[in-house]
This record gives structure tokens, C-alpha cells and sequence, in this order.
């Protein structure tokens, strides 16, 4: 009898010790949400922030402020925000490979397992390696071969430590290409003018910012740096197609919340953001106009499947980036 009344008063202790946590979950959320987002306004993580933002506004019926804080390419953000308070109301939106690249240059001393992952919830319609129209080659396979033939001729604007860079030494360090790098500046669209004023011979940027030049005959893509071939331009080969395998920049939006938020609060946002990504017109809509974007979302688990994936990606070039 004495031992069946431990068990009751310990089971007892133990409902109540959980109450709080399941009474916080389904009650959240009940004030404003603080969304950090990493990058600039006005580029693509910012708009991707901001619009998720604003549906989780209409879904969740709390106000979800975004507040831009900036450089180190997303480094001061997630640094300044990992360790906030756990209770759901400071999210951070990103994107994957700010995360991966961060840690593999070193300027970051953790990855995205710092934090909890809500989702990966869209996908950039993709950087592309662009030419002038009338530059002597038509495909990657031409143009390494070109480096290679004259090593330092052509050479390539990138953003020391983003995305395109990283892009040119996957070319260099498996392919033996030979470009001459120069920091065209961190902005697509700095490069595109350095392209465009032939100050630079090749460059890489989102195909948003390209599209008009290809479409008026200016510029040419040789390749597309995404996974796969883009919807907007299906006749583009990938990198991999062009005999470049590694060469594979997926620009992935995601939204982290610091570590230690409970589970139950992770799983609502997560449910909550799939409901808007797979479900709501006027969210499909806003990401076509805006960055000809497809809905793409994933679950908590194959987020960070995704998210690791990326992550064993950057490692393999960090001595390069080092």
C-alpha cells in the first residue's frame, strides 16, 4: 500500500511538472513574435523573412515584427540570437547556405545545430553562371577548358566568401580551372554591372537579376547552379549535367529558433509554415513574382537532414576557405 502511494504522489509531481510546458505550448502564442532576420533589406532572405512573416501573422494571430540585422554574411545575427531566450517569441529567418559557409570559413564556431530548426521552407530559383553574349564559349565544359588553355585570361567577379566564390574553388580544386579571381562586390547586382561594363569576363548571380540581360540578348547563362534545372529556364543545364558534380549552390530560406525552444512550439511553427507553403495562393503567388520561386517546404526532421547535407558539403572546401 505505502509503495502504491509513492507511485500515485510521484506520478502526481510528474503531471504537474508537465503541465506548464503543455499549458505554454498550446496557449502559444500570446504576444509579439521578434523575427531577426540575417541579411539586408531588399535581397532575397529579407523578402523570404518578411513574407513568411507576414502570413504567420495571419495564421497565428499575434504580430511578428522583422527586425534586419546585418553583415558578416548572417554571422552577427545568428551569433547575437542563438542564445536568446527559448520561449518562441525570437525566431531568425536565414538561409542554409549562410549557415554552412560561416562555419566552414571559420567566421562562425557553429552551424545550424546551435539552434532548433523549424523548417526549410523555400528555395531560391538559383545563381547562375553568366557571360557576355559574345564571349567565345557556350558551356561550362568551354569555358574550364579556356582557363586551363590560358590560365588568368578570363576572369571571374565574385563575393569573397559567398556563394560564388565558393563556386569558383569547387571549379578550381576539381577541375583545375584557372581563374583569375577578383571581389566584384557582395551584391548580384554589382556584379551584373561589372559583367554587363565588361570589367569582369564571367560571374555568378540569381537568375532574377539576370533575366532581363539574357531575355534582351546581352548576357548568356552556361549553367545552373541549383540541384536541378530551374522551372524558368528548363533548357539550362545544371553543373553536374555540365560534368562539375560538386558544383551544387542551393540557396535554402530557414527559420531557427534558439536552442532549448520546446518541441511542442517548434512543431506548431513548423506544421503552421508547411500549411502556408503548400496550401496558401496569395504565399505561391508573392514568391513567383517576386524570385520565380517554387513552394518548397520540409519537415522539422528532413530539415535537418537538408541542413546537414549542406553543411558536410561546405566542410569538405573549408581549408580552402580558411
Amino acid at each position: 500500500m505505502k509503495k502504491f502511494a509513492t507511485a500515485l504522489t510521484l506520478a502526481a509531481a510528474l503531471t504537474v511538472g508537465a503541465a506548464p510546458t503543455a499549458f505554454a505550448a498550446d496557449a502559444y502564442p500570446n504576444q509579439t513574435i521578434n523575427m531577426i532576420c540575417s541579411h539586408g533589406a531588399g535581397g532575397d532572405t529579407d523578402y523570404n523573412t518578411r513574407l513568411i512573416s507576414r502570413m504567420l501573422e495571419n495564421r497565428l494571430g499575434v504580430s511578428v515584427v522583422v527586425n534586419n540585422v546585418t553583415g558578416a554574411n548572417g554571422s552577427i545575427a545568428l551569433t547575437q540570437y542563438k542564445d536568446e531566450k527559448p520561449d518562441g517569441y525570437t525566431l531568425i529567418g536565414t538561409n542554409a547556405m549562410s549557415l554552412a559557409s560561416n562555419e566552414a570559413s571559420g567566421l562562425s564556431d557553429f552551424g545550424y545545430d546551435a539552434f532548433e530548426v523549424i523548417s526549410v521552407y523555400g528555395k531560391q530559383c538559383g545563381e547562375n553562371l553568366l557571360v557576355r553574349a559574345d564571349a567565345p564559349y557556350n558551356t561550362l565544359e568551354e569555358l574550364i577548358a579556356a582557363t586551363q588553355k590560358d590560365p588568368d585570361s578570363i576572369t571571374m567577379g565574385v563575393a569573397m566568401g559567398g556563394s560564388s566564390y565558393i563556386a569558383a574553388l569547387i571549379m578550381q580544386t576539381t577541375k583545375d580551372a584557372k581563374f583569375a579571381m577578383v571581389d566584384a562586390g557582395g551584391d548580384g547586382a554589382e556584379r551584373m554591372t561589372s559583367l554587363l561594363g565588361g570589367h569582369i569576363d564571367v560571374t555568378i548571380a540569381p537568375y532574377t537579376l539576370a533575366k532581363e540581360y539574357i531575355e534582351s540578348g546581352k548576357v548568356k547563362t552556361l549553367c545552373t547552379l541549383m540541384s536541378e534545372r530551374l522551372p524558368a529556364t528548363p533548357d539550362v543545364p545544371t553543373a553536374r549535367e555540365s560534368g562539375v558534380p560538386d558544383l551544387v549552390i542551393d540557396t535554402l530560406y530557414v527559420l531557427l529558433a534558439p536552442k532549448g525552444t520546446p518541441k511542442e512550439i517548434v512543431d506548431k511553427l513548423n506544421a503552421t509554415v508547411l500549411d502556408i507553403v503548400n496550401n496558401d495562393a496569395e504565399y505561391k503567388e508573392a514568391i513567383k513574382n517576386f524570385n520565380f520561386q517554387e513552394p518548397y517546404a520540409l519537415s522539422v526532421e528532413d530539415s535537418i537532414a537538408r541542413l546537414k547535407e549542406q553543411r558536410e558539403h561546405m566542410m569538405s572546401y573549408s581549408k580552402y576557405l580558411q
